[in-house]
């Protein structure tokens, strides 16, 4: 009886989820995600990056989440004062018992803009076109009219379910604009707001119903602060807004760079975040060079604990940068970038 409370529990939150975004603890490991004009913003040529989530194991069918994005920055030395972002991030999702799946390729370039001679203040914009690809399982979904009455649901009763199409294909769009504030390196503001899902596709798997996708508003302040020597402090924290559902998340790495020779190889980040009314994520990431590596976990405090026994979601993000353009090796004047997960 417990499994089948809790499988219903999960399809109910399979159901919930046709209406909103897939997010992220590590909201700073892939900012394009949270705002597309963070797209190449970056101290080298190129970035790549991969991310894994896995969440309520505790429970049972575990939400899995797998994220990967490849971009360039470029006009960097050409033309100093400017740098165009290209960038692709793909997204895919499978939830619940029904395995919801939700696959996104979202295409993104940005604009960023220096507005000094001391290349400290830049502005930048961002727009994302998006294909998302969204599917579930119908043999594996259950219906109240197909329980029995006794032991549980009979999958060979037919659910009466008319008008279903199991599988969808949308287009969507999203843009955003920042401001960075960096006169040195490990030094840095940075704010951001976006907007996403601006045409609101109809994500209703039934032929004659409607079911809008809400948009989604996120705002996003950040930066890096030296504190003493080599050590250093990266607050951060987002609020997001989707249709009646709102996220509020802040948090800090300590940071600590290892120097050899005056040259700095090495840094390990101590992080703690808090996720209002929903968890706490304690967070570790490593640096070494152009590579990181991340890894945080959230304890779950929201009235879910009773199912999820205090475990929430583990999540991991590997992240690696470097110069691809020898004209960007010896640079006329550098620009720092927000400092992030590259």
């Amino acid at each position: 009886m417990k499994n089948i409370i809790l499988g219903i529990l999960l399809l109910l939150l399979a159901y919930q989820s046709r209406s909103q975004d897939v997010n992220s603890s590590q909201f700073y490991s892939i900012p394009s995600n949270i705002n597309p004009a963070f797209t190449g913003f970056i101290n080298n040529d190129y970035m790549v990056a991969a991310s894994y989530k896995n969440q309520w194991s505790s429970v049972a069918s575990a939400y899995q989440t797998v994220g990967a994005t490849a971009q360039l920055s470029l006009l960097k030395n050409k033309k100093p004062s400017s740098i165009i972002g290209v960038g692709l991030d793909i997204l895919h999702d499978r939830a619940g018992e029904v395995h919801f799946n939700t696959t996104s390729f979202n295409l993104n370039v940005s604009y960023l803009q220096v507005l000094d001679r001391n290349y400290r203040h830049i502005l930048g914009f961002g727009i994302q076109n998006g294909m998302s690809l969204r599917k579930f399982d119908m043999s594996r979904a259950t219906f109240g009219n197909q329980f029995n009455g006794y032991d549980g649901f009979d999958g060979s009763i037919d659910p009466l379910e008319n008008g279903i199409n199991p599988k969808q294909i949308d287009y969507n769009l999203a843009v955003g604009g920042l401001y960075s504030y960096a006169p040195k390196a490990h030094t840095n503001l940075y704010v951001s707001f976006s907007a996403f899902n601006l045409i609101r596709p109809n994500v209703s798997f039934y032929h004659d119903q409607e079911n809008r996708l809400y948009r989604r508003f996120a705002a996003m302040v950040g930066g890096e602060v030296v504190l003493k020597g080599t050590w250093s402090l990266l607050p951060s924290a987002i609020y997001q807004k989707q249709g009646p559902n709102y996220e509020i998340m802040f948090g800090s790495f300590a940071r600590y760079g290892m120097q050899k020779n005056n040259k700095e190889n090495f840094a390990i980040n101590f992080g703690l975040w808090y996720r209002y009314m929903d968890a706490i994520i304690p967070a570790i990431k490593m640096e070494y060079k152009g590579l990181n590596i991340t890894v945080n976990y959230d304890i779950n405090v929201s009235k879910l604990t009773k199912a999820s026994k205090f475990n929430g979601t583990g999540e991991i993000s590997i992240s690696y940068s470097g110069l691809m353009f020898k004209e960007h090796k010896q640079p006329v004047k550098p620009i720092f970038c927000p400092t992030m997960s590259f």
